[in-house]
């Protein structure tokens, strides 16, 4: 019996067996059998030449028999089948020898050595289960045991008989230690097979998910800043949590007359001015922590305190707002070159509740992403900006210190979508004029792939610190909050 294997490994362990014990008959039917059967024809010749011809006759039966099993084995659709033409073959084979010894009429003769051969060749070779194997021992020996009892009347023939019964009997002994010997190996190899797949199976699937899970962050990545990304790598921030409820401060920036500037204007012109625009205004929103949701034409639409909580989440996005206008307006010259007149902007922010959360298609793409009334809210204030101007909610003024920033009060504003509602809109500025220094470069001066984010250190001074080496630099925030005080 096959120990201890499952149910589902025992019908592979099966179906294997299935074909060794195919090959193993197809190999003796075809290169074993013809060639020992008809080169012991000599030995016919030597020893019983009064029989030659006759045995001739018999030993070619095989040549028929092989052809049979041949056409037979390939036809099998079961172990137990194949078994069966195990069987039939192997008794044929035996009961040709055990012909000759019965027409010799002598069960002492040296031909029982033909029923050891056919014994050592099927029963070591052939793949048996354990009644087959037996079963297979009493067809190859029991006649010539049958004809040995009727012919052995005295001690003279008792003694040879017993010599010979002593070779049968350790042929049979050493083919059953050699067959437990090979189901063992059999076994041992197909568990270590199954290990091995199992363990390719788990280290294809370990690249597999390595690989999603790299495409995933290189998408994350340009959503979050580095140290978000970092956080989501060493699993401190999950996001497979579903969907949830997060108050954020939303911001949407738009490009003024940009529809007709790209129908005017050349193509490469276009794009190097957007581009520029796009990439400023990103490296700037991830200084801040601030999560890029989508690209809308070239409009971008972000939100902060999600999936990283800041108490000052709202002043973040102001701030990055007012970086990001002047980092345009630092670059005059280059974009009246591209763009053909100074590039302007509209902005929008409001800050209130939305569901955020992963949102798409599993197999096609996801994206982190704000759903709310708050994010249609910064759209609308922002078609409603002036150039260069900043709108935000009255929400949005009552996260911050005003004392911090001019806030000139707008009144209601009618926003399409927000008709039954009253939308207080306020137009924000810096206290203090703001240089061009105040648009600090984001690009870590250490290394190529860092960006430098806003934190404070121990002693409650501004930093730009890079994430990706650890590189420090004060931030000229802290010229301008000693000036404010």
């Amino acid at each position: 019996m096959i120990p201890a294997l499952s149910k589902d490994e025992q019908e592979v362990f099966e179906h294997e067996r299935l074909d060794e014990l195919k090959d193993t008959l197809l190999m003796i039917s075809n290169s074993m059998v013809l060639p020992l059967y008809f080169l012991f024809w000599i030995a016919d010749v030597i020893y019983f030449p009064q029989f030659k011809w006759r045995f001739l006759l018999l030993r070619c039966l095989v040549i028929p028999v092989c052809f049979f099993v041949q056409i037979a084995v390939r036809k099998a659709k079961t172990y137990r089948q194949s078994e069966w033409l195990a069987i039939i073959f192997t008794s044929t084979l035996a009961a040709i020898i055990s012909s000759m010894i019965y027409a010799i009429h002598d069960a002492t003769t040296s031909y029982y050595a033909g029923l050891n051969l056919v014994a050592i060749g099927s029963l070591t070779f052939v793949p048996w289960s354990r009644m087959f194997f037996f079963l297979a021992n009493a067809l190859i020996f029991g006649p010539y045991y049958i004809m040995a009892v009727m012919q052995i009347h005295d001690k003279k023939s008792l003694i040879p008989f017993l010599v010979n019964s002593f070779f049968i009997i350790g042929t049979v002994v050493i083919a059953f230690v050699i067959r437990i010997f090979h189901d063992r190996l059999r076994i041992n190899e197909f568990r270590t097979r199954l290990q091995l797949n199992s363990e390719i199976g788990n280290r294809d699937q370990i690249i597999i998910d390595k690989t999603a899970e790299a495409v995933r962050l290189a998408s994350l990545s340009s959503q979050f800043s580095p140290q978000v990304v970092d956080a989501i790598r060493s699993q401190k921030i999950n996001l497979n949590l579903g969907v949830r409820r997060a108050r954020i401060c939303a911001v949407f920036i738009d490009i003024v007359n940009s529809t007709e500037r790209v129908a005017r204007l050349d193509k490469d012109k276009v794009h190097g001015a957007i581009s520029t625009f796009m990439n400023d205004s990103i490296k700037i929103l991830l200084k801040y922590d601030i999560t890029i949701d989508k690209f809308l034409g070239d409009g971008i639409l972000a939100f902060s305190n999600d999936p990283v909580r800041y108490d000052d989440f709202a002043k973040r996005v102001i701030s990055a707002s007012f970086e990001i206008r002047e980092k345009i307006n630092s670059k005059t010259d280059f974009y009246e070159d591209n763009w053909m007149s100074p590039l302007q902007i509209k902005t929008g922010i409001a800050v209130g509740y939305a569901n955020v959360g992963f949102y798409g298609h599993d197999r096609y793409f996801k994206s982190y992403t704000a759903i709310g009334p708050v994010v249609n809210l910064s759209n609308r204030l922002c078609g409603v900006a002036e150039p260069n101007q900043i709108l935000i909610s009255k929400d949005v003024m009552d996260d911050l210190d005003p004392d911090e920033f001019v806030l000139t009060p707008l009144g209601k504003v009618k926003l399409k979508g927000f008709e039954s509602d009253v939308v207080k809109a306020y137009e924000i500025n810096p206290k203090d004029e703001v240089t061009d220094s105040s648009a600090e470069d984001t690009d870590c001066p250490a290394c190529s792939n860092g960006i430098l984010q806003l934190a404070v250190d121990q002693s409650g001074l501004y930093i730009l610190k890079c994430r990706s080496c650890g590189h420090v630099q004060i931030s000229s925030s802290n010229s301008k909050k000693t000036h404010a005080a």
